[in-house]
């Protein structure tokens, strides 16, 4: 039985244009990664697309003698057939990307290993629970053309393997190496910030193809954690949120001095840092969210959820449906977003914010309360699992609505700027601060406020 190793590869990355042939450990990376995957004497092949720009691509791995087949750009599904045209109905492919350099034949070999162990026709590597840039799955040919003739939805070909997951079902697996830690040990190329990472990683190593992915990710978590504390998480009814979360609501008040360019470039670092510390949300408001748009990476903001206040100038549907589409053309998106109204809506209004829910714009709804009364009518409504509570000293009127809410698995967000006591009910810090230096006070702050 043959295994084939096909990397899917093109120049038109929306997030990193060409960085396919950006220079990581020696080489262009599309080539590092074919030469990691063949290192154990998997037969390997670059899938690109029959588009101009993707010549260089094709051109580059010819000359040094890596096999290249070219297809339909959007037909990711076909190339993959081509590419494995000549192997028998028995034989295995493996799937892999141009961008995840880490992965290599002993990750291959693993997977491929737990697959013969479990007898599953289609395994992958679990992403929930491995960082992203270790991604890998293995399917039979068989399995492969069964799919290329029944998959015709778009989605389905452009992404290979959903079609296999839902008709074989799948192993979930996780490498016995693998940092334990997702967000904290990302090892892909989607950003400019990812790249820098990467490159840094390889630099360090006196063989880039032969090391092993165990052992770049060794040395990854070890830069992790000379970096300092990261911000804790918690499981909610939102999902996992961070401890910390920064707001975007300052980024408006530019110092004096500081040039629009120079100010946007901080404003990307802060983001970049944030969510390299472990931040999962990002919050915005009426007044900033273009802002945060256009000053930050967009795969930053992707690798965040947007938390998104809305003030309607009115209790009234339309009221409502007027500031919360000003705030997604804002971010140039319709959502997923957790929707934060400024004060709680009744009627119609608060009809509409639960409509956007079922229309899967909004993830979870939320509300601001500036005293204990609108804590409390947030604890008699169920929907409500977000809330910004403004409490000028702690107020013995709100604990029971607190403990409401805390019981349903809401976040109640503690608006905070360093010097602030962490209030004991607090699930996370609002850090309103356009800082990096905040963002990590604030997680100290919580690390000390949390620890016995």
């Amino acid at each position: 039985m043959r295994t084939r190793v096909v990397i899917q590869s093109r120049l038109n990355s929306s997030r990193l244009p060409g960085k396919a042939m950006l220079d990581v450990g020696g080489m262009p990376l599309v080539e590092l990664v074919a030469r990691r995957a063949a290192r154990s004497g998997h037969e390997v092949v670059v899938a690109t697309s029959v588009e101009r720009y993707d010549d260089r691509i094709a051109a580059h791995l010819t000359a040094r003698g890596v096999e290249v087949v070219r297809g339909s750009l959007d037909d990711v599904l076909g190339r993959f057939v081509t590419a494995t045209r000549s192997l028998d109905p028995g034989d295995r492919v493996v799937r892999l990307t141009g961008d995840n350099p880490v992965a290599d034949a002993d990750l291959v070999d693993e997977l491929l290993a737990a697959m013969d162990a479990s007898g599953h026709r289609y395994g992958r590597v679990d992403i929930d629970r491995v960082p992203e840039g270790l991604g890998a799955e293995a399917f039979t040919v068989d399995d492969l053309r069964r799919a290329d003739r029944e998959a015709v939805d778009g989605y389905d070909r452009e992404h290979v393997t959903p079609w296999l997951r839902r008709t074989l079902g799948e192993l979930l697996f996780v490498p016995s190496r693998s940092p334990g830690d997702v967000l904290a040990h990302r090892a892909t190329v989607d950003t400019l910030g990812d790249y820098v990472r990467v490159c840094d990683l390889f630099e360090r190593v006196d063989d880039p193809v032969g090391v092993a992915w165990a052992d770049l990710m060794d040395a990854l978590a070890a830069r992790v954690d000379a970096a300092g504390p990261r911000t804790p998480h918690v499981s909610t009814a939102v999902g996992v949120v961070s401890r910390v979360v920064p707001s975007s609501r300052r980024f408006t008040e530019r110092p004096a001095g500081t040039g629009p360019a120079v100010w946007a470039e901080g404003l990307r670092s802060l983001v970049g840092d944030a969510v390299d510390l472990g931040v999962t949300h990002l919050d915005t408001g009426p007044g900033d969210v273009e802002l945060l748009r256009v000053s930050t990476d967009p795969a930053l903001t992707r690798r965040a959820a947007v938390v998104a206040r809305v003030a309607p100038a009115g209790d009234t549907a339309l009221a409502l449906e007027a500031a919360v589409e000003r705030v997604l053309a804002g971010l140039g998106r319709r959502g997923p977003v957790v929707l934060v109204v400024d004060r709680m809506p009744s009627g119609p209004a608060w009809r509409r914010a639960r409509a956007y829910v079922d229309e899967g714009v909004a993830t979870a709804l939320g509300v601001v309360a500036h005293d204990a009364a609108a804590v409390a009518s947030a604890a008699r409504t169920p929907e409500v699992t977000w809330v910004e509570v403004h409490l000028p000293a702690p107020d013995a009127d709100a604990t029971g609505s607190l403990e409401v809410l805390h019981d349903r698995g809401a976040v109640l967000a503690q608006p905070w700027r360093r010097g602030d006591a962490v209030r004991s009910w607090a699930t996370c810090l609002l850090v309103q601060e356009p800082s990096g230096d905040a963002v990590r006070a604030a997680v100290a702050a919580f690390t000390a406020a949390t620890t016995p």
